[in-house]
């Protein structure tokens, strides 16, 4: 029997993509979107690329959860704001036990609130590194888009070579700001531009040590993020300083090694470009070596596997289904 899907902030970027991804996961019902500033409006008029697949469907304000009593679990993804379901964790907590369904909710919030945050029983997503602990789970952090290609890159060069030095870079397209318009995502001030910001600062930084920490593979490194022009995907370059010069294919052979039973993030060859991913759930890796330097290259949609795409990874590995249900997709992204 399929779950119960409720996406709060319905009218983000997020919801939009997990709207569109969940129209190809047969193990959930088709989702309703709460939007509290779009209620009553249809879905198509904020994420038009939905017209096809939810054609009468219209935001509610709010969820009747006594409604879905008749549901043995009810799966609620969040894509409010950063801050906000920290802000209503406990009357939505109120509101389910009220309704008799505490005991039925998997929550899965894409924001920041829980990322670093041990006191509400979330488990940190990062599905490749955390499949144990997401077997079962019904609370789950989903992690940055930034985090996500960071990890990736990091930690198998942390758990496994310890390099000595270790820089990051990486530009990101403007979705990853969010709706709301701002001075890195309005149009004529970030087109044919590319701004640094937050240097050494971001708040993914955090996500990452955490994770290298639970890995045993603490590390001295740095990140500086890039606002760039486009519309979405993350490209990071790491780079790292070794005592001893390393052969290219052992690094190759890491990382192989690392992700083999991973159905989404493959080492390649050929240095990888973002356009390779942008609308799936798919990371690239791919790397140069000279002397005692590594250069790594990653590439992922900020959207899909920087968001939502992992979210429903997330789901899938909390439920014990295949990790890729319900993320081979026909109907293309928006904004693209």
């Amino acid at each position: 029997m399929a779950d119960p899907v409720v996406i709060l902030g319905g009218s983000s970027f997020g919801a939009g993509e997990l709207a569109r991804l969940l129209t190809a996961h047969d193990g959930v019902e088709h989702p309703c979107l709460v939007s509290r500033s779009h209620a009553g409006s249809s879905v198509a008029s904020v994420h038009p690329h939905l017209e096809g697949a939810y054609p009468d469907d219209r935001f509610v304000s709010r969820i009747d959860w006594s409604g879905l009593r008749g549901s043995s679990r009810i799966i609620v993804f969040s894509a409010m704001r950063a801050g906000e379901l920290a802000g209503l964790l406990g009357e939505f907590e109120a509101a389910w036990a009220e309704a008799g369904v505490d005991n039925r909710i998997l929550l899965i919030d894409l924001s920041a609130d829980f990322r670093l945050d041990e006191g509400r029983g979330f488990v940190y997503g990062l599905s490749e590194w955390m499949r144990e602990p997401l077997a079962g789970a019904t609370r789950i952090a989903n992690p940055g888009c930034f985090a996500t290609a960071l990890a990736l890159g990091l930690v198998p060069l942390a758990r496994e070579l310890q390099p000595r030095d270790v820089s990051a870079i990486a530009l990101t397209g403007s979705t990853g700001a969010g709706v709301t318009p701002g001075p890195r995502t309005h149009h004529p001030l970030r087109a044919h531009n590319c701004v640094p910001y937050l240097p050494f600062e971001h708040r993914h930084i955090g996500e990452v040590n955490r994770l290298l920490a639970r890995e045993g593979s603490p590390l001295d490194w740095s990140f500086i993020p890039y606002a760039a022009p486009w519309v979405r995907g993350i490209s990071l370059t790491i780079e790292a300083r070794f005592d001893e010069a390393l052969d290219p294919e052992q690094v190759a052979a890491l990382f192989r090694t690392s992700y083999a039973e991973s159905q989404f993030v493959r080492w390649t060859e050929t240095l990888p470009e973002l356009t390779w991913v942008v609308g799936s759930n798919r990371c690239l890796i791919g790397g140069r070596c000279r002397e005692r330097r590594v250069a790594l290259f990653v590439v992922l949609d900020n959207l899909v596997k920087g968001m939502a795409g992992q979210a429903i990874q997330n789901l899938n590995l909390a439920s014990g289904w295949p990790e890729d249900r319900g993320l081979r997709q026909w109907i293309g992204p928006y904004p693209v």
